[in-house]
């Protein structure tokens, strides 16, 4: 449940246990400064472009004693809008009541829970972003990944300023359709991400129309884009479009983390993954991406990260 402010301000009502903390952890990104009184006060501030016309938006938010959260917004988009795209890359916009079941049925899931209290996916702000990330990414680091994609938001992105903090989004489709060169990207990558701005301004990469469509046609969609294939279409699914009840099978990572935790001897094939997994639902993304945090490793996020 969400209810807008006037003057820039909304609120969100969890429905199920939630923290927010544990969602700033996620990607680095917890801010602590002093507020009135003198006490120290949580915030989790994100940049991100707003869906379809790519506005930059920057949010502040805390979270109360009762467990709402509430946002301040930065920059020109209303905050309507930037409240329900908040809801949905901090998983805020699903019934999270069912969750702690899922534990009690699995151990495994239960010791997650334990590790990550009121832990929800963080999701990508937009399938545009994800998509990009993907590309990005492909042969090379995530460590090597993060720092291109974080350069191309300071050097092509627009800044939001939260408080003091700057931020910076990433680059908006125009950027992307027009690039050239850029260092670090090689082979094809430049000309994918050209491909990709031009999707994103033809309106092909509409983060709700894509999410509305059943798993296949969306899938099948998202690898119409030239360089997305089954493991990057699966990675937007799940992480931008927010699939809550589905499990990715083409991700070595969640194989790696399912055979450690589960103390497996071999990798699980497909049906051996899908057997497991289907004592996760109704929230088999949330437990893939609860598995992968336990075993490390950077999300690729860079909508909260702020100028040096």
């Amino acid at each position: 449940m969400t209810e807008a402010h006037a003057g820039g301000r909304f609120e969100i009502e969890p429905v199920g246990t939630y923290s927010l903390y544990e969602s700033a952890a996620f990607i680095d990104a917890w801010h602590e400064a002093p507020s009135e009184g003198g006490k120290t006060e949580g915030h989790l501030h994100l940049a991100f472009l707003t869906d379809r016309d790519w506005t930059p938006a920057g949010v502040c938010l805390t979270q109360d004693s009762s467990g709402a959260v509430h946002g301040e917004v930065h920059g020109s988009p209303p905050a309507d809008a930037v409240r329900a795209q908040t809801a949905r890359i901090l998983s805020l916009d699903v019934d999270g009541r069912g969750w702690p079941d899922v534990g009690r049925r699995d151990p495994v899931v239960g010791r997650l829970q334990r590790m990550f209290p009121g832990f929800r996916p963080v999701n990508w702000s937009n399938a545009y972003e994800a998509a990009a990330w993907c590309l990005i990414s492909s042969r090379i680091t995530m460590r090597q990944a993060q720092a291109i994609k974080e350069r191309m938001c300071r050097e092509m992105g627009e800044s939001i300023d939260i408080h003091g903090h700057r931020l910076f989004c990433f680059p908006a489709p125009p950027a992307l359709a027009s690039l050239r060169e850029y260092r670090g990207l090689f082979g094809r990558k430049v000309e994918y991400l050209n491909e990709l701005g031009a999707a994103a301004l033809a309106g092909r990469l509409d983060t709700e129309a894509l999410r509305a469509l059943p798993r296949e046609q969306a899938l099948a969609a998202l690898k119409q884009l030239k360089g997305v294939g089954e493991f990057a279409s699966q990675l937007v699914r799940l992480r931008a479009l927010s699939a809550v009840d589905e499990t990715p099978n083409a991700e070595p990572r969640l194989i790696e983390a399912v055979r450690a935790t589960y103390g497996l001897r071999h990798d699980p094939d497909a049906s051996e993954l899908a057997r497991i997994s289907d004592g996760w639902r109704p929230y088999r993304m949330w437990v893939a991406v609860s598995l992968r945090r336990s075993q490390g490793g950077g999300a690729g996020m860079t909508h909260s990260r702020a100028a040096g």
